[in-house]
């Protein structure tokens, strides 16, 4: 048998390349005097921003011999509207697990160690039982029991409160999504565990189902928490611990966060704590803390330093991040509980191998981390509109990771998970048969590009988000299509411009609901001309956009024609130009004619004519005819052609050594 020696051959470079990468230095912790700078966790100086309508007080036991936690909790909410309400809403997350009958598990099938359900104990309103009705909100389903709502006996008029108490148990499963247990390890994540009210909204409640795929939309409010878990068991959590201490051989933990809307924590006999400190350029700190697994420890600095330039990059281009503490929870191989994002706290994974030019771990970091803009700040419906949370973190995490990172490179993984640089085109049981081994730039937004092309049209980006007819179609329209949108705004409106826009977006919106319409209005504020076009070409509707450069030819001595054509539906303002041996001529065209001749005049030498010369349009499916050329060009083509012959003559040899 013939031996393929060059395989071990990029095993062996990549590993050594790898360990060379991450020879890095341990984190030395620093010190936090920054307290008398925040309340509960939150800055002094946004307090009044913040309006607590949803307030929650836990008292939790975790049993990690039956696995479940026992909870008693008090939730205070105040009717903020100008409206009255006779009844209330709730959201039971944990019972997605129930069954595979449920909304949630149409798309994620439930082995038995994987249910679970809320075992509601006591239900009081103002200290008085009552009875929960479960009901489908959006799509009947009677076996989905993620919504009740409770009748009042009197209403609750604007400015009153209520006080609802619940007292439950419920089972941690072996994770499938988000919420749970990593097979095999003492890890257990707990998230959307706890019955939370609704939104109640110009007269009407909005207490969504939980959809595959969807996160949620719930109200601020203020936090508190008491922990116990057993005595070799630490936490992690939203917000900040403010005391920690051994009670009847078992490890209680006092927990506070103001000014969020979510809490999740975890428990686990297993984890290196790291922490360290970002400093705001008003000098006042903010706690970064690292729950690392013991495999993973050499990531420990990328991780830190992809929160810190993520810090700086919205302190510096959008505003300041107004909490105490930010966590960071590295989940094992075996958890469902990864790249998922909540107030204060987020959590990453890493491969066993991570280059740093493939991107990874940190624009998972980034984009997680981004959400506690663009979702824990910025607090829009997600069930509604998910692009205005995804959409701006897939945008801003690309603009961090292209800010800090570049050059992020193309790279295909051998025996699964060692990366090497370079384009992999065709593999045979993890073997690379025909690929080329060169330090490729992946151009900012192309990773969207590549999944958009996969969903031009079916759905737009402004369709209601659970209604979305398939996953990829969610994904696109809410993650992909939306940050080549922006890039596309940032391109025709400008970068000074962009940022301008997105600090007026922060500061009229964090700790509030903006839907689309909020957006768009600062974005006109901004702009010269009437924007509804923008809209309504890329955002409420799902066009295709691609414009062709037909024909360059010569009308007189000094004059050129250029014929260019629209062949999608979609619209864009953009320009024409004919590039000369010694310049540029421009015109501008509104894009509106299907085709259209443009005529310039010259004494130059002419090159080539391009539409859309500075690529300011990210979604033109076909970039390769915005150019037409004088002279034809066979350079590439017998590149191409060289490169074809020595991967054919790779598989060949490849091949013929298999057996």
């Amino acid at each position: 048998m013939k031996k393929i020696i060059y395989i071990p051959f990029l095993l062996l470079l990549a590993s050594f390349l790898y360990v060379i990468e991450n020879n890095e230095v341990n984190t030395i912790s620093k010190k936090f005097t920054s307290n008398k700078f925040y309340v509960n966790g939150l800055l002094i100086s946004e307090e009044k921003n913040v309006n607590p309508i949803a307030n929650y007080d836990f008292d939790v036991e975790f049993n990690d011999k039956t696995n479940k936690i026992f909870v008693k909790e008090i939730l205070t909410w105040k009717n903020n509207t100008k409206f009255s309400t006779n009844e209330l809403q709730f959201h039971f997350y944990a019972n997605a697990y129930k069954s595979n009958n449920t909304l949630f598990a149409k798309a994620y099938h439930l082995n038995p160690e994987n249910k679970t359900e809320l075992e509601i104990k006591k239900f009081l309103i103002n200290n008085k039982e009552k009875q929960l009705i479960y009901f489908q909100p959006e799509i009947n389903n009677p076996n989905d029991s993620t919504v009740a709502k409770v009748i009042l006996e009197k209403n609750v008029h604007p400015k009153d409160s209520v006080k609802i108490y619940f007292e439950y148990e419920l089972k941690i499963p072996i994770s499938v999504k988000r919420f749970g247990s990593a097979r095999g390890r003492n890890f257990f994540f707990i998230s959307q565990w706890f019955p939370k009210i609704g939104v109640f909204e110009n007269g009407k409640w909005i207490c969504s189902q939980y959809h595959p795929y969807l996160n949620f939309y719930s109200d601020f409010g203020n936090y508190i928490a008491k922990i116990i878990v057993p005595k070799n068991y630490l936490i992690a959590s939203t917000g900040v611990i403010k005391e920690e201490k051994m009670i009847s051989n078992k490890k209680y933990y006092s927990v506070v966060q103001n000014g969020v809307h979510d809490f999740a924590w975890l428990t686990t006999d297993e984890i290196l704590k790291k922490e360290d400190i970002y400093t705001r350029q008003n000098k006042t700190q903010i706690q970064i803390l690292a729950y690392i697994q013991p495999e993973r420890e050499r990531y420990t600095e990328r991780y830190f330093n992809a929160v810190k330039n993520s810090l700086k990059y919205f302190e510096e281009n959008i505003g300041e991040y107004p909490y105490q503490t930010i966590s960071l929870i590295d989940v094992p191989r075996t958890s469902a509980s990864g790249g998922m994002e909540y107030p204060t706290l987020f959590t990453v994974s890493a491969e066993l191998f991570a280059r740093k030019n493939t991107g990874q771990p940190e624009y998972l970091t980034t984009h997680e981390f981004s959400h506690q803009y663009f979702y824990g700040l910025i607090a829009n419906n997600e069930v509604y509109e998910a692009w205005l949370d995804e959409g701006f973190t897939s945008y801003i995490s690309t603009k961090i990771m292209y800010e800090y990172y570049s050059p992020i490179l193309e790279n295909f993984k051998v025996a699964q998970f060692i990366p090497i640089y370079g384009i992999n085109f065709l593999s045979y049981r993890d073997i690379p048969i025909i690929y080329t081994l060169t330090d490729a730039v992946i151009p900012e937004g192309a990773k969207a590009i590549t999944n958009y092309y996969k969903n031009l049209n079916l759905g737009s980006i402004a369709d209601t988000s659970f209604k979305l007819p398939t996953r990829l179609s969610y994904v696109v329209n809410s993650y992909n299509k939306p940050e080549l949108v922006l890039l596309t705004l940032e391109s025709y409106l400008g970068k000074e411009k962009m940022n301008l826009i997105l600090k007026k977006y922060f500061e009229d919106f964090k700790f509030k609901h903006p839907k689309a319409e909020d957006f768009f209005t600062i974005v006109q504020q901004y702009s010269r001309e009437d924007m509804n076009w923008f809209f309504d070409e890329f955002i409420k509707t799902s066009k295709v956009f691609d414009y062709r450069v037909t024909s360059l030819y010569k009308i007189s001595e000094t004059e050129y024609g250029v014929l260019v054509e629209r062949l999608g539906d979609g619209i864009f303002k953009t320009d024409v130009s004919l590039i000369t041996d010694k310049n540029v001529l421009t015109k501008k065209w509104d894009g509106k004619e299907k085709w259209k001749v443009f005529t310039f005049n010259t004494l130059n030498k002419v090159l080539s004519a391009e539409v859309d010369l500075n690529r300011k349009n990210l979604l033109d499916i076909n970039v390769a005819n915005n150019s037409y050329t004088v002279e034809e060009k066979y350079t590439a083509s017998l590149s191409l052609a060289a490169r074809w012959f020595f991967w054919i003559q790779n598989a060949l040899m490849i091949l013929g050594s298999i057996g």
